[in-house]
């Protein structure tokens, strides 16, 4: 699969975008940053909707400057879904289908694989959010994309439907190994998908590179609300009451205890050793303790008065502690 690369200047009014970045073609890239950042004009660029000012945008070795939108191989998923209103779900993926360059699947193995096959009579108009978000996915999978692109497909959805969409997109990509760039402003969100992490701030780069290193800078975590400080681990490294399909999740300073010795009958079923490798001041009555564990860094917020007590200081040994119901 082709990476995705882009050195893009626009300018709307007082807002500049400029941006300059590679999405991997292996794997799946989240464009990540808070409300305003130019999330969504950037895929507009990336997608041939908008144009801009100076820059270049490639796909492997193609360049996709001049391409018209419909020929740049990019699927496009929409935040509303932006299905025809008039047509039924199969006549949707059906338009979808006849436009494409290639086949790459049947639609009905598209609705299989999307669980649509018991709707696809229905009017889009009668289906609810989370089958109007998967009839959206099948529709750009059968156009045969060669780089999807997901303006916050499920930010309508709730946290059961949420975290469904996010398990179908993950399936997705394994099943039929197409890059994506999906983009979000939830950090839970971007930890469950990403492989690759592009951070945007004000229209400019802060931070990219593989998600759980570049998701660790202090420009990217400057753009976390103070709840959300944290790191991320690999699913596979954390016992956890949610689904494990997960990439990484994203540790909450809040959700880890810390003890100075090894702790016995407990019921926490996250118990990881590791070294305290910082100790950052956070206001009058908090510290993040910053640990390097086998499984890699996790933080925990604390105290000052646990820190004295127990005796926490860089260097030394300590056990970070995590429910498995807190994931």
């Amino acid at each position: 699969m082709s990476a995705l690369q882009a050195d893009i200047a626009l300018r709307q009014g007082a807002f500049t975008l400029n941006a300059r970045f590679t999405a991997p073609g292996d794997g799946i890239t989240v464009l990540f940053g808070p409300s305003g950042s130019g999330k969504s004009t950037l895929l507009s660029v990336l997608a041939g909707l908008k144009r801009p000012d100076q820059g270049r945008i490639a796909l492997g070795d193609r360049k996709l400057d001049d391409v018209a939108p419909h020929r740049r191989g990019m699927g496009l998923v929409f935040q509303d879904a932006r299905l025809f209103p008039h047509l039924t779900a199969r006549q949707n993926l059906a338009y979808a289908q006849r436009r494409a360059p290639h086949a790459t699947l049947s639609l009905g193995d598209a609705a299989e694989f999307f669980e649509l096959s018991a709707i696809l009579d229905r009017p889009v108009g009668n289906l609810s959010g989370g089958e109007k978000s998967r009839v959206a996915l099948a529709r750009a999978l059968l156009s045969a994309p060669e780089f999807l692109l997901l303006d916050e497909p499920f930010a309508a959805l709730d946290g059961a439907r949420r975290r469904s969409f996010i398990k179908v997109l993950l399936k997705m990509h394994r099943t039929w190994r197409l890059p994506m760039m999906v983009v979000t402003h939830n950090i839970d969100d971007a930890a469950a998908l990403a492989s690759h992490l592009v951070a945007l701030k004000d229209g400019a780069v802060v931070a990219s590179g593989e998600f759980r290193t570049a998701s660790r800078t202090p420009a990217f975590t400057a753009l976390l609300d103070s709840r959300d400080m944290g790191a991320a681990l690999a699913a596979s490294d954390l016992r956890s009451m949610q689904d494990a399909d997960a990439r990484s999740f994203w540790l909450r300073a809040d959700q880890v205890l810390l003890a100075s010795e090894p702790p016995r009958a407990i019921s926490a079923r996250n118990i990881m050793p590791g070294e305290i490798r910082a100790i950052a001041v956070e206001g009058a009555n908090g510290r993040l303790v910053e640990l390097q564990t086998e499984a890699g860094t996790i933080v925990s917020r604390v105290t000052p008065e646990a820190v004295a007590e127990l005796g926490l200081a860089v260097g030394r040994q300590a056990w970070a502690l995590v429910k498995a119901h807190a994931l």
